[in-house]
């Protein structure tokens, strides 16, 4: 919702920007003599501000798209580096569990053995006593 806000928002001032410039070129519409690199010519100064709004426009624009690119890059990046640490996470996941079961297994052994000699010692017992 921001994100569709803040566009709203940049159109609204750019088209007031557009406008304005608009109105600029208009109010100056005199010809003027341009020279450019070798070229020489007279031109109405109207066009000179609208194309110059243009240009500038274009580069604002190329510098954004550059700019959407690596922002782009960058989230494919990270995307894949999300991916192999969830595929690291799963496997860690799974060498605890098997530890786990591996601990689970020796807590049991451990747990019989003791049971085992408790039982022979009282086995053991009951003959001395006997």
């Amino acid at each position: 919702m921001k994100l569709k806000v803040n566009m709203e928002f940049k159109f609204i001032v750019s088209l007031i920007f557009a406008i304005l410039v608009a109105i600029f070129a208009i109010q100056n519409a005199g010809y003027v003599e341009v020279r450019f690199f070798f070229g020489h010519f007279t031109i109405s100064q109207a066009v000179v501000i609208l194309i110059s709004a243009v240009v500038g426009a274009l580069i604002v624009l190329l510098l954004g798209l550059i700019k959407q690119i690596r922002q782009n890059l960058k989230m494919k990046q990270l995307s894949k580096e999300i991916e192999l640490l969830k595929i690291e996470k799963n496997q860690l996941r799974s060498k605890l569990d098997e530890l786990n079961l591996v601990n689970k297994v020796k807590d049991d052994i451990v747990e019989e053995i003791i049971e085992d000699e408790i039982k022979d010692n009282v086995i053991q017992g009951d003959k001395i006593v006997e």
